[in-house]
């Protein structure tokens, strides 16, 4: 096979994207097709193929064949590069869930090539390898996992640890060097990529864990954090991912640049491995132990370096706001701005902080259109205080409702009570930005969600949705809110000609189907209450209830 290929990327989360894009600067490359089930992923790419003249050609505009995979993957294509969540994954895209189901092994042509980037163990890679081989179309396997993040990904400056036969890998060579800058070649055949990549996380993972212990005890020991990271920074105690995650401990950031759910799957795979080895890794469980401890306070899906929450819960200490306090410490300026100090009646000082940066008040959603922060605290708990500076919508969604204190900038406290399902909107950016601390005066946990209207999408409804078993129960400028009301067995088909956030008030059990057709693609989610999520306009979508319990949905118009 030589080039220029014709190649697709199955996977296009933050380092498939950035691996795809960088196959559009090769030019060796003749055409590049990205998958993903996330359409809009799907189809920013493909328009970006577009622009350089790389697109693979579309087989259809249905808004359903989106999520088939086989229109993207043909007998052109040359290579096939996976670079998905885990081996459950990679398993069913090259093999198939079921014997009539598509699969790489079905549609490829003869002698094509799959590559699996993603991190899996290396008697998967080894299974795979031998099934693919003995077919009868011979298709190719190379094992050749990547390590750099979402940023490295983007720019071509990839690690690649390539395992597999050498005229593979030969033919490969000007696509490693269109996605990475450090290419290296395995020996030992196909499963060795894997196990130097699986060895490598054992680093990465504990790394990561003794950071968090050591930022966490200095904060306990009552110094100044941010200085002690400065000076481990240069001292012979440094490591990358202290210098990467110690920082955003600090920050306690939320931006996701690597899940804590992926590092609890690449630490498992680590100690499986080490156990078909006979190899004792005791570090590695360790750090797993402490993953975990973060998976079950609810942090799977934020950025790895939340783990040193785990820390804070058993030491009782807070790192963000030790740093904070530092800051504070060393630069004070009274105002209304981020970073000025609020004088408190007690006469103490606090830093005013971006919403999204107040640790109770979490970003679950981030776009050109809207920012969508999930926020949840205890009984009795205070928010530090925080600044909303773009217009906002609220949803309350405590069921037997809430009472608070609001402390806002320049007021008295005052008393307030929010009805389960109440949506308020606030105008911070057409008025004025509003400064203040919340004190949950409820005897249950606070969970509200603030959706701020950041701009108006590219499509807008000039008039109100009509519809059956909607009702509109908010009309702003910029905004209309509908309430989706469905009793079990109840189903609607229904039209969204605008871009829309979706909160769920009362969950359920419930099928959706694009389109009307009885062989219409479809499928079932069990809703919960508070899931959200930012949606695209669609036509004919038919939502039934099949669970037992009344199905409720706001549907969040941006105008």
């Amino acid at each position: 096979m030589t080039p220029p290929f014709n190649a697709s990327i199955i996977g296009l989360g933050a380092m498939g994207s950035g691996m795809a894009r960088s196959l559009l600067r090769c030019p060796s490359i003749a055409t590049v097709s990205g998958f993903d089930l996330n359409n809009v992923a799907v189809e920013a790419f493909h328009h970006e193929a577009e622009k350089v003249g790389k697109a693979h050609p579309v087989k259809s505009t249905n808004v359903a064949d989106k999520t088939r995979f086989e229109l993207f993957v043909d007998e052109s294509t040359d290579v096939v590069l996976l670079a998905l969540l885990n081996e459950a994954q990679c398993e069913s895209v090259c093999f198939g869930d079921s014997a009539d189901s598509a699969s790489l092994l079905s549609l490829l042509k003869p002698r094509a090539i799959v590559v699996v980037t993603s991190t899996v163990s290396a008697s998967w890679v080894k299974s795979a390898n031998e099934r693919l081989a003995s077919h009868p179309k011979k298709i190719r396997f190379i094992d050749a996992p990547i390590s750099g993040g979402a940023a490295r990904a983007s720019a071509g400056e990839l690690t690649i640890m390539a395992s597999g036969d050498d005229q593979t890998l030969d033919e490969l060579d000007p696509i490693f060097h269109a996605m990475g800058t450090q290419i290296y070649r395995i020996s030992g055949g196909v499963g060795m990529g894997s196990t130097v990549k699986v060895i490598h996380q054992i680093l990465a993972g504990v790394h990561v864990v003794v950071a968090a212990e050591a930022i966490a005890m200095a904060s306990k020991a009552g110094l100044d954090v941010r200085q002690f990271y400065d000076i481990v920074s240069g001292a012979a105690g440094n490591s990358w991912m202290f210098g990467d995650r110690g920082k955003r401990m600090m920050e306690q950031t939320k931006e996701v640049k690597s899940a804590l759910d992926i590092m609890v799957k690449d630490l498992d795979i680590v100690c499986k491995e080490a156990k078909r080895l006979g190899m004792p890794v005791p570090m590695s469980a360790l750090a797993l132990q402490q993953f975990m401890g973060g998976v079950g306070m609810g942090l799977g899906r934020e950025d790895d370096s939340s783990v040193v929450k785990v820390y804070e819960v058993l030491g009782g200490v807070s790192v963000s706001d030790s740093a904070a306090a530092a800051a504070v410490a060393s630069s004070s300026k009274h105002g209304d701005d981020v970073g000025d100090d609020w004088l408190l009646p007690n006469g103490n000082k606090e830093t005013i902080l971006e919403v999204g940066e107040e640790k109770r008040h979490k970003v679950v959603i981030s776009n050109d259109y809207t920012r969508v922060l999930k926020v949840k605290f205890p009984p009795k708990d205070t928010t530090w205080a925080h600044r909303h500076a773009e217009d906002s919508l609220y949803f309350f969604l405590v069921p037997d409702g809430l009472s608070v204190i609001n402390h806002v900038k320049g007021s008295e406290p005052i008393c307030d009570c929010m009805e389960f399902g109440e949506v308020r909107y606030g105008t911070h950016k057409s008025d004025k930005p509003l400064v203040h601390k919340i004190t949950n005066t409820s005897e249950v946990d606070m969970f509200c969600i603030d959706a701020e209207i950041l701009k108006s999408p590219p499509v807008t409804n000039p008039l109100p949705l009509m519809a059956e078993h909607h009702i509109l129960i908010k009309t702003r400028d910029r905004c209309r809110v509908y309430k989706l009301s469905l009793q079990p067995g109840e189903s609607v088909t229904v039209s969204y000609p605008f871009f829309y956030l979706s909160i769920v008030l009362r969950g359920s059990k419930i099928k959706i189907c694009l389109g009307n057709d009885p062989h219409c693609i479809g499928w079932e989610k069990n809703m919960m209450i508070g899931d959200e999520e930012w949606c695209v306009p669609v036509l004919d979508v038919t939502v039934k209830n099949i669970g037992n319990e009344v199905f409720e949905q706001f549907i969040a118009e941006w105008r």
